[in-house]
C-alpha cells in the first residue's frame, strides 16, 4: 500500500534527504502502481534529493513487475514508461527503453541463445553480468541463471520459445522443470 496520502506528502519527504519510512524495506513500501508516476518525477527531477534513490526503486520495481509476472499492474508499467519516453532526463529515456525490453520477455516468442539469455537475466534478476552464473539446465531445454547472494534467485528461460520462469530460494528440480504430465 502506497506510504503517501497525497502527492503533497511524497514531495515533502522527497525532499528531505533525511527524512525516511522506515528503517529497513523501505523501498517495497514505494512498490505500488499508484507511486509510478510520481517515483518517475522525481526519478526525472536533477533538483529532487532522492532522486537516485527513486531511480532505483523505479527500476527494482519494474523488474519485479515483469520478472514475477503481476500482470495486474502491467497497464500502470506501460502508461508511466510510454510517458518516460519523451523525458529529457536521459535516465528516465533508458528506464523506458528498459521496460520496453523488460515487455518483451514476457510477449515476443523467439529462440534464445546464450547471449540473448545472459541479457534477460541481467534484466530480470538483480544483476550485473558478473554475479550470475548462466548454464543449460538439467534436460537441455531451459537456460538456468543464477544469481547468489542474500537471496538466490534462479531464472528458467526456455531456448526455444524464450517462455520464462523465475524462482526463490531454490532451483527447480528436474521433475519441475519438464512441467505438468499431458494425459493421453
Amino acid at each position: 500500500m502506497w506510504p503517501f496520502t497525497d502527492e503533497q506528502s511524497f514531495w515533502a519527504w522527497a525532499a528531505d534527504p533525511d527524512a525516511v519510512l522506515m528503517e529497513q524495506d523501505e523501498d517495497v513500501l514505494l512498490h505500488d502502481p499508484v507511486g509510478l508516476p510520481l517515483l518517475l518525477d522525481a526519478a526525472g527531477d536533477a533538483d529532487c534529493p532522492k532522486q537516485r534513490y527513486c531511480a532505483t526503486v523505479l527500476h527494482d520495481y519494474s523488474r519485479r513487475i515483469v520478472g514475477w509476472k503481476v500482470s495486474q499492474e502491467y497497464s500502470a508499467l506501460k502508461a508511466v514508461a510510454s510517458q518516460a519516453s519523451s523525458s529529457r532526463d536521459p535516465w528516465v529515456r533508458w528506464w523506458s527503453v528498459y521496460v520496453s525490453r523488460l515487455f518483451s520477455y514476457v510477449t515476443d516468442v523467439r529462440q534464445v541463445n546464450r547471449a540473448e539469455a545472459e541479457q534477460m537475466a541481467i534484466d530480470l534478476l538483480t544483476g550485473p553480468a558478473e554475479n550470475l552464473t548462466i548454464q543449460i539446465a538439467p534436460g537441455e531445454k531451459h537456460w538456468q541463471c543464477s544469481e547468489f547472494g542474500s537471496y538466490p534467485r534462479y531464472l528458467y528461460i526456455n531456448r526455444r520459445t524464450g517462455e520464462y520462469r523465475m524462482t526463490c530460494p531454490h532451483p527447480l528440480s528436474r521433475e519441475e522443470l519438464r512441467g505438468p504430465h499431458r494425459q493421453s
